[in-house]
C-alpha cells in the first residue's frame, strides 16, 4: 500500500494534490495545514476514476486523512490538537494503526514542551496498541523536529532509532523501566545522498544552522520493518513535469514550504 504525507502550508493546492495522488497511486493520504476545499479535491479525484474518502475529524483539526476505505471501516482512538490515532484496514496485514502528527513550530514550543507532548502521544499510541493487541503501527507527519532531536530518540519519548538491527530488539530497559522502540528510516536522507537532504529548508544567522531539516517523517514499529519498502521511500520534488523546488533548489513556497513524503508498506 502507498502512503503520502504533505504539509501544504495553507495554500490552494488541490490541482497539485490530485495529480500527485494519482501519479503515486496513493491508498492513504495524510495532510497538515490543508486549507483548500476537501470536497472539491475528492470530486476531482472521482472524475479521474480515483476514489478516496475523507476520514471524519473529531478532536484534531490540524490533520486531514484520505483513504480508499469507507469511513465506517476506520476506528478512532485518541485525538488532541496535535495528533490523531486510527485503526485503518490494510490489504495484506488485515489492519494497522496510524498515528498522524503535526506538532507546533519551534517558535511556540520549548524542548521540554516537545518531550512532554511526545511522551503523552506515545502513551496514547501504546494504549491503542494494547486495546487492539496489535503493534502494526506507523507514525507519520510533521514533527517540527529532526530525527536526531531528543524527544524523538529519548527512551521515554518516541525512542525512534536509525538502526533496523537495534530496533528489532523491540525494547530497551532504562533504570528498570522497559521502553518500546520504533525504526526511523528518515536518517538515511541525511548528507549528500542521491536523495534530497530534507523536507524543509530554513536559513538563519545563528551559530547552528542545519539549512535542510527533516521535519516530515515516517517511523514504524520493528515488526513492520520487513514490510517497509526502503527502495520506495522518497522526498518528492516533482509532480509530473512540475518542479516543487524553486530558486536555489529550495521548496517553492508558492506551492508549499514543505516537500511531500511518499512511502510503501507491503
Amino acid at each position: 500500500m502507498n502512503y503520502l504525507f504533505w504539509n501544504t502550508n495553507r495554500n490552494k493546492i488541490n490541482n497539485y494534490l490530485k495529480s500527485l495522488i494519482i501519479e503515486l497511486n496513493c491508498d492513504i493520504v495524510v495532510l497538515a495545514e490543508y486549507k483548500d476545499d476537501i470536497n472539491t479535491l475528492l470530486t476531482k479525484l472521482t472524475n479521474e476514476n480515483f476514489g478516496l474518502y475523507h476520514v471524519p475529524k473529531i478532536g484534531c483539526q490540524r490533520i486531514d486523512i484520505l483513504t480508499k476505505y469507507t469511513p465506517g471501516l476506520i476506528e478512532h482512538f485518541a485525538e488532541t490538537s496535535y495528533y490523531t490515532i486510527k485503526k485503518i484496514p490494510h490489504d495484506k496485514l488485515g489492519f494497522h494503526n496510524i498515528g498522524a502528527v503535526h506538532f507546533p513550530s519551534k517558535l511556540h514550543m520549548t524542548k521540554l514542551d516537545y518531550l512532554i507532548e511526545m511522551i503523552n502521544f506515545k502513551k496514547d499510541l501504546e494504549k491503542a496498541e494494547n486495546n487492539l493487541s496489535n503493534n502494526n503501527t506507523i507514525v507519520v507527519g510533521d514533527f517540527n523536529m529532526n530525527p536526531f532531536e531528543e524527544p524523538l530518540i529519548a527512551a521515554t519519548g518516541m525512542h525512534s532509532l536509525s538502526s533496523k538491527r537495534i530496533a528489532k530488539t523491540y525494547e530497551r530497559t532504562v533504570k528498570g523501566r522497559k521502553h518500546s522502540m520504533f525504526y526511523n528510516p528518515m536518517w538515511n536522507f541525511f548528507g549528500d545522498s542521491d536523495n534530497l537532504p530534507g523536507t524543509y529548508f530554513y536559513n538563519n544567522s545563528k551559530e547552528i544552522n542545519y539549512f535542510w531539516n527533516i521535519f516530515d517523517q515516517v517511523i514504524i514499529r520493528p515488526n513492520l520493518i520487513e514490510n517497509f519498502d526502503e527502495e520506495n521511500i522518497m522526498i518528492v520534488n516533482k509532480i509530473g513535469n512540475i518542479n516543487l523546488l524553486g530558486l536555489s533548489n529550495r521548496p517553492d513556497q508558492n506551492i508549499s514550504d514543505h516537500l511531500p513524503l511518499f512511502f510503501s508498506i507491503n
